[in-house]
């Protein structure tokens, strides 16, 4: 009876352990967007009613440079009472191909146009070097 009792405690152990390895992965934000650098031609960010386009491609390369920097956490609902966002869409040759929205430099809610399922994912932001989006917008 008491190595029946220890098997179940280990086997619950194990499990919770289990699930906390796995909730607590963290990826890059080249892991989580299939971005090609080369193919893109303008990104869009949109921030209380303004629009700004990015078109020279050394500035094109120098925000997905910053975006690359961060770690993500994926999460479920990241949208909690948040004050502020970014809605930025990358294009290529015109049309758009991926998407994200910043909220509150603390979120990043993804857009995969390639995809024909799961196209939307969530992360939490999770380093100290976020991307300082205000910069964009003058």
């Amino acid at each position: 009876m008491k190595k029946w009792m220890i098997g179940l405690v280990i086997i619950i152990l194990l499990g919770i352990g289990i699930y906390f390895l796995i909730n607590a992965k963290t990826y890059s934000f080249d892991d989580v967007a299939s971005i090609d650098q080369n193919k893109v031609t303008s990104i869009q960010i949109e921030h209380d009613n303004e629009r700004v386009m990015v078109e020279k491609k050394e500035d094109i390369q120098k925000l997905l440079k910053e975006f690359s920097g961060m770690k993500l956490k994926k999460v479920n609902d990241s949208k909690k009472d948040t004050k502020e966002s970014y809605w930025i869409r990358v294009l290529e040759d015109g049309k758009a191909t991926y998407g994200f929205i910043f909220y509150d430099q603390a979120y990043l809610e993804t857009y995969d146009g390639s995809k024909t399922k799961n196209r939307i994912s969530e992360y939490q932001i999770v380093d100290a070097n976020q991307v300082d989006m205000g910069k964009y917008i003058k």
